[in-house]
C-alpha cells in the first residue's frame, strides 16, 4: 500500500512533463500486475540511447492497468496523434457498433443492399456488388486498386490521385473494379476500407467520424480526436486520417482486451470482439494460414502468443494479447530510409515487452523508471520541420471537418 502511494505522488508530478495519473484510465504498478519492472527499465533506456529513432509515445497496460507511459522530448499527454492505417483497425469497431445498433444488417449483407441505389447506377455495377460483402471489404479481398506507397506506377499514382480529388470517394470506387476470388485472394489498399466508411456513412446518416463522437469516442471519453481527408459530402477515408491521443489508443485496446467493456459500460459487444480475433484470409496467399481479417493482424513477434494488432504505416499500433492481459501502443515516425519500421516494433516486443509481461513481477530501483521516462520527456523532440505536418503530434486540429450529407 505504502508503494502505491508513493507511486501516485510520483506520477503526479510528472504531469507538465508530458505524463500523468489520470482519471480517465486505471493506473498500475508493473510489478503488483505480475510484470518484470527491470525489463520495461530497460525499454525506456533503448529509447533514450536512441534519439534519432522518431518514436513519440509507447503505452503499456497489464491486465487494464497503464503501467508504462512515455512520450517523448515536448510531447504532451493530450496531443493527437495520426494514426494512418490505426484508421482501419478503428472503423473496424465502429462498424461492429453499428452492426450492434441494427444499423447495418450484417457483415454478410450484400452490399448491393447497402449502397444507395443512386451510386450503383446500372444493372451491371448492381450484379457486381451483389457478389461481394462486408467481411470480404473487412478482409481486404474487394477492390482491384493498388495503390502508393505499395505500388508506384504511374497507373496507381494517376488513380490515387483521381480518388483523392473526387468529390464523392464512393461514386469513384463503385467503378472500380474487383479483384479475381473474392473472399480467397488479398490485396491490401486504403480504397477499399472506403467502402466500409462510406456504408457507415449510408447506413446511419452520419460520417465515420460523427458516428465515432456518438459512440466509440463518447464512451471512452476521448480528447481532441480528428478524422482528416474527408470529401465534400463527408465521407472520411477508411484507409487512414484519424489522430488520436496515445491514450485513446490504449483505451481502444483495453475495451477490445475486455470483451468490448470499457469500465461499466459494453462499448461494443462481445461477439463482435470474438469475431475480430478471428483471421480469415492471409496476406501471402490462399494455402497460407489466415493472418488477417476485420481490418486487424495477427502476428506473434516470436512467441506463442498471437497478437491483435491495429497496425498503421511509420510506426502507429495498437497490441492486444488477452492471454498475458497485455495492451501495447505506440506512434512514432518512423521514415523507411532510416529505419525497418516493423522491425523496431518487432525487437520493442520481443526484446523487452513480452518478457517483461511474462513476470516475474520483479520491481526496479525506486523512482528508477519515472525518472528516466521524465528525462526522455525532456530531452530533444523526434519531431521536426521536415515532416509531413500531419505526422507532427499537436492539440490543435489540423483540419476542419466536414458533416455529412447525402
Amino acid at each position: 500500500m505504502f508503494k502505491a502511494f508513493i507511486y501516485a505522488l510520483i506520477v503526479s508530478t510528472l504531469i507538465n512533463y508530458g505524463r500523468g495519473e489520470s482519471s480517465e484510465i486505471q493506473i498500475g504498478i508493473a510489478s503488483e500486475e505480475g510484470m518484470n519492472e527491470l525489463k520495461l527499465l530497460a525499454l525506456a533506456d533503448y529509447i533514450d540511447d536512441n534519439p534519432r529513432l522518431s518514436i513519440f509515445s509507447i503505452l503499456i497496460s497489464k491486465n487494464g492497468k497503464l503501467v508504462f507511459e512515455l512520450y517523448t522530448g515536448q510531447i504532451k499527454q493530450d496531443y493527437s496523434h495520426y494514426l494512418m492505417s490505426v484508421t482501419k483497425s478503428v472503423l473496424s469497431t465502429l462498424i461492429g457498433i453499428a452492426i450492434d445498433q441494427r444499423k447495418i444488417t450484417s457483415e454478410n449483407t450484400p452490399l448491393s443492399e447497402v449502397i444507395p441505389k443512386k451510386l450503383l447506377s446500372s444493372k451491371r455495377l448492381v450484379e457486381a456488388f451483389s457478389k461481394v460483402n462486408l467481411q470480404n471489404v473487412m478482409g481486404m479481398s474487394a477492390l482491384n486498386t493498388p495503390d502508393p506507397p505499395r505500388d508506384m506506377s504511374a497507373a496507381a499514382r494517376a488513380r490515387q490521385d483521381k480518388y483523392l480529388n473526387s468529390s464523392n470517394y464512393m461514386k469513384f470506387l463503385v467503378e472500380q473494379p474487383f479483384i479475381r476470388n473474392i473472399g480467397k485472394a488479398f490485396l491490401y489498399n486504403d480504397e477499399t476500407p472506403t467502402l466500409a466508411s462510406g456504408i457507415l456513412s449510408y447506413t446511419t446518416g452520419l460520417s465515420a467520424f460523427d458516428y465515432g463522437c456518438d459512440t466509440l469516442f463518447k464512451d471512452l471519453n476521448c480528447k481532441n480526436m480528428e478524422w482528416m481527408h474527408s470529401d465534400r459530402t463527408g465521407i472520411n477515408m477508411g484507409g487512414y486520417g484519424l489522430r488520436l491521443r496515445p491514450l485513446d489508443m490504449q483505451k481502444i485496446g483495453i475495451t477490445i482486451l475486455q470483451k468490448g467493456k470499457w469500465q461499466d459500460k459494453q462499448v461494443v459487444s462481445s461477439a463482435w470482439v470474438e469475431k475480430i480475433y478471428q483471421p480469415y484470409i492471409s496476406s501471402s496467399g490462399v494455402n497460407a494460414p489466415p493472418n488477417y481479417g476485420w481490418y486487424w493482424w495477427r502476428p506473434n513477434y516470436g512467441s506463442s502468443k498471437t497478437f491483435l494488432e491495429a497496425n498503421g504505416w511509420k510506426g502507429q499500433r495498437i497490441a492486444i494479447q488477452p492471454d498475458l492481459g497485455l495492451v501495447v501502443t505506440m506512434t512514432g515516425c518512423l521514415e523507411r530510409e532510416r529505419c525497418d519500421e516493423q522491425k523496431v516494433f518487432s525487437d520493442i516486443m520481443s526484446k523487452y515487452v513480452i518478457p517483461a509481461a511474462k513476470g516475474p513481477g520483479t520491481s526496479a530501483p525506486n523512482n528508477s523508471i519515472e525518472e528516466k521516462l521524465q528525462k526522455i520527456n525532456n530531452g530533444q523532440a523526434r519531431f521536426n520541420k521536415a515532416m509531413e505536418p500531419r505526422m507532427i503530434p499537436s492539440v490543435a486540429l489540423k483540419e476542419q471537418a466536414v458533416p455529412f450529407k447525402d
